[in-house]
């Protein structure tokens, strides 16, 4: 029977504390390969918040693994802090994902990292203790962004994504907000990685498993909710059934997709009128998100 590889004290803690890097740079290679497939749609800049919160995460570990600072100062503490914050910016970066006003967005998620460091800065100006503590109002700014994210993927087909990405924030910043304080830093940061990684891997297979339909502009409409979220979605949805009230179109929009106003069931097939004009509709709503040949 074969038996497993043991290793040495020294070798373990050092592989120990060089994990959380090699994660994070795995995560960002997830985002590197999502690149090319969101190229030309508004997840463009989304996806690279993406791959700029793993960087940061992996710099940072790496920083600490190589010049092996101890885990349980307030300098590591606040370095953990800066970089876990991060990790709100693709999120954020979702909600302004419109064009043409995506581009200036991107200013205002650069604000939001900068705004979060803010308790870093006070760290540093008044140094106490040996971790960074929030209090008050940035405990609860903390989860609201947490909620935010969890609640604009939750009801579509990558809710377990969005749950782990969630539970993987509270992981990630479990010292500031006073969450998984037993936990070792280095093994809070692993477990938070884990977590995200687990996240980008379920989304993948549901993408390539996506449940199959009878009308592409249904199927077109289930991509969009699922990959840009409840928050523009229910603004689309709005669009299109406004315009078909007003056309007195003989379909609506629902969050599964196209339903006859005659029928109970979804319909199979449009009528070349109505088609087109559903088409059109769609065209006109999603051109400002999705990529425009």
């Amino acid at each position: 029977m074969p038996t497993l590889p043991t290793f040495s004290p020294e070798t373990s803690a050092w592989l120990t504390a060089w994990l959380p890097a090699a994660l994070a740079l795995l995560l960002a290679a997830g985002g590197l390969a999502t690149l090319p497939r969101v190229r030309g749609t508004t997840l463009t800049a989304p996806t690279l918040w993406w791959i700029a919160a793993a960087a940061a995460i992996a710099a940072v570990e790496a920083m600490l693994a190589y010049s092996q600072l101890d885990a349980t100062t307030l300098r590591a503490s606040l370095w953990r802090y800066s970089a876990a914050v991060g990790t709100f910016c693709p999120l954020t970066a979702v909600l302004g994902a419109k064009r043409p006003q995506d581009r200036g967005w991107q200013w205002v998620v650069a604000s939001l990292w900068l705004v979060l460091l803010v308790p870093v800065a006070q760290a540093i100006a008044s140094p106490g203790g040996t971790q960074l503590e929030l209090f008050g109002a940035w405990r609860w700014l903390l989860w609201g962004f947490i909620a935010m994210g969890l609640l604009n993927y939750l009801p579509t087909r990558f809710a377990l994504s969005a749950l782990l990405v969630a539970a993987g924030q509270i992981i990630l910043l479990g010292a500031p907000t006073g969450i998984a304080q037993e936990l070792s830093p280095t093994t809070r940061i692993a477990a938070a990685l884990t977590l995200f990684l687990a996240a980008c891997g379920l989304a993948t297979l549901r993408r390539f498993r996506a449940p199959p339909s009878t009308l592409p502009q249904t199927t077109r409409w289930l991509a969009f909710r699922d990959a840009w979220g409840v928050f523009w979605a229910l603004r689309i949805l709005q669009r299109v059934n406004q315009t078909a009230e007003l056309s007195g179109w003989p379909v609506r929009l629902q969050w599964n997709g196209l339903v006859s106003t005659d029928e109970p069931a979804a319909p199979t097939t449009l009528a070349p009128q109505v088609e087109a004009v559903v088409n059109q509709s769609l065209d006109t709503l999603l051109r400002r998100f999705e990529r425009v040949d």
